[in-house]
C-alpha cells in the first residue's frame, strides 16, 4: 500500500486510504473485485497537520481530487473523474467520495485488472498549487458474472 505525503514549510498533508466500495455487497469476493455492471464509488482520505496547517484552513484552498485508472497491460488510462472541496476552520481531515456508474458504462473492461489511482491538488484553481501529490494503491478486478458449476 502506498501513500504521499507532502510537507510543505510547517504544512504536511497526507492522501491515503483510496478505498473502492458498491451498495451492494458480494460475499463472494472482496470489494476489489467489481461486477462489470454494478456502480461503485471511489474514496480517499486528505489529512493535514502542522503549525501552518492551522492558519491555511481558514484561507478555504480548495482540494482537487482526480480519481483515474490504469490497466495492468496494453491499454490506455481512464479518467475517472474530478471533485472540488474546500476546508473550513479546525477542520483537518477530508474524506472526499466519487460515485461512479457501472465499470462498463465508463469504459472499463471485463476480465480485466485496473490500478485506481487518486490526484490531489491544494489551491486555488486558476493558480499554481500549494500542495500536490498521488497515490495509487488499490488494484481492482472486472468480471461479467458469477458462474457455479453446481457440485
Amino acid at each position: 500500500m502506498s501513500e504521499s505525503y507532502v510537507n510543505i514549510g510547517p504544512i504536511a498533508c497526507r492522501l491515503s486510504n483510496l478505498m473502492v466500495s458498491t451498495d451492494t455487497g458480494n460475499p463472494d469476493f472482496s470489494a476489489t473485485v467489481l461486477q462489470s455492471n454494478q456502480p461503485f464509488s471511489l474514496q480517499v482520505t486528505v489529512e493535514f497537520s502542522g503549525p501552518g496547517a492551522i492558519a491555511l484552513m481558514p484561507l478555504s484552498p480548495a482540494i482537487q481530487i482526480s480519481f483515474y485508472t490504469k490497466p495492468l497491460g496494453p491499454e490506455a488510462g481512464v479518467d475517472l473523474g474530478s471533485l472540488v472541496i474546500h476546508t473550513r476552520p479546525g477542520v483537518f481531515i477530508y474524506t472526499p467520495s466519487l460515485t461512479l456508474g457501472s465499470p462498463l458504462s465508463i469504459g472499463l473492461k471485463a476480465k480485466t485488472l485496473y490500478r485506481l489511482g487518486a490526484a490531489l491538488r491544494v489551491g486555488a484553481p486558476d493558480w499554481p498549487s500549494l500542495i500536490t501529490g498521488y497515490t495509487e494503491e488499490v488494484t481492482v478486478e472486472l468480471y461479467t458474472h458469477l458462474e457455479r458449476d453446481g457440485s
